[in-house]
């Protein structure tokens, strides 16, 4: 999901997908931009509350996004539902995640092994629009390195 650099024209983005760029619109753009990760419609709404933002106005504008093809949902590991910006220039492009099940730390992961797989299926299938999500969970290095609590006594 190539990234532009911090600070990414909200504005000038919005604009340009034929969007009006009020305050709060911004500041959901901008909240997403900022995320390294998929973020649920309550952290979107956490982060832009002091923009006025109430909880409907970000559920509505999210699912503007979407239909635009401008955000996409991301089904995740825990049974959440998770947004991202898709690609600002050029094809659509995706992450695929890598979760710790001890410490909840996520780490994006660039290369999709899975797409040549699903070219493929929709090539022999017929198919059109195919779409996946893949999340791995683990245990982090860190978490690893942390000494086992010993039950109590």
């Amino acid at each position: 999901m190539g990234k532009v650099s911090p600070g990414i024209d909200a504005a000038a983005w919005l604009r340009g997908h034929g969007l009006r760029a009020t305050h709060g619109r911004i500041a959901i753009v901008r909240r997403l931009d900022a995320s390294r990760v998929p973020l649920t419609l309550a952290d979107i709404h956490a982060k832009v509350r002091a923009a006025g933002c109430d909880f409907a106005t970000v559920f509505r504008f999210i699912s503007i996004l979407e239909e635009k093809d401008l955000v996409e949902r991301v089904a995740w590991i825990d049974g959440t539902t998770r947004h991202e910006i898709r690609a600002r220039n050029g094809p659509h492009h995706h992450h695929h995640y890598l979760i710790c099940r001890t410490c909840q730390k996520v780490e994006p992961i660039d290369q999709c092994v899975v797409e040549q797989v699903e070219n493929q299926i929709a090539k022999e299938r017929g198919y059109a629009a195919l779409s996946h999500s893949l999340q791995l969970s683990g245990v982090c290095p860190e978490c690893q390195a942390k000494p086992k609590m010993k039950g109590k006594k």
